[in-house]
């Protein structure tokens, strides 16, 4: 009874091995098939992330080369101003030395003219009046 049972098992076995296989074979197909879009559906949402990043990062970029160019832009602007203010402040100390100068002069014309008046205020007392 034993051996019938083995002989038994051993034909259910042979049978059930090659069905076995041939159900696994025939159900690869769509599997492979049904992973295959699943991989690629998985590479495309990972090279869409990718794209977002490089995209983003780009975005960056040429924000900070913007800002970049602006600040560039504005140094040179505030080195142009503080050039125009120095030779405005040389001009300005030059024209403040003419006038100190122009002043001078006017003064010294001006107490040479007091003196000159002095002196005829004194002539004319000394000769009796006009």
């Amino acid at each position: 009874m034993r051996a019938d049972r083995k002989e038994s098992l051993r034909r259910w076995v042979n049978v059930a091995v090659p069905a076995l296989s041939l159900l696994l074979a025939g159900l690869m197909g769509p599997i492979a098939f049904t992973l295959k879009s699943t991989v690629k559906d998985l590479v495309r949402q990972e090279l869409t992330s990718n794209e977002t990043v490089a995209a983003s990062d780009a975005r960056l970029k040429a924000h900070q080369d913007y800002l970049n160019e602006v600040l560039k832009r504005w140094a040179s602007d505030l080195a142009a101003v503080r050039d125009k203010a120095a030779v405005s402040e040389t001009n300005d100390h030059k024209l403040m030395l003419d006038l100190g100068n122009r002043l001078s002069s006017i003064e010294s014309k001006l107490e040479i003219l007091m003196g000159e008046n002095k002196r005829e205020k004194k002539l004319e007392s000394s000769h009796g009046g006009p």
